[in-house]
């Protein structure tokens, strides 16, 4: 079972404005149970709050055109 502790991930996710194809309903945004995915514009790519983000990464499986990465 996950632990979702309520505290800053230290490998906060990023999203690849080039892979990113601004989905009308992002399935990543919605696998997020931080609330942590952003998108203020739905023709922009949304961005991840890291001060939201737990750091489960469950967001980066969940988008089709794996377009969140972690940084190197």
């Amino acid at each position: 079972m996950f632990n979702f502790a309520k505290t800053q991930a230290t490998a906060v996710p990023y999203v690849l404005e080039e892979r990113c194809a601004s989905c009308r309903k992002c399935i990543a945004r919605k696998s997020c149970k931080s609330k942590a995915i952003i998108q203020l514009d739905p023709s922009e790519p949304p961005t991840i709050d890291a001060s939201r983000c737990y750091g489960c990464h469950a967001c980066i499986p969940a988008c089709p055109n794996e377009a969140i990465v972690l940084p190197h």
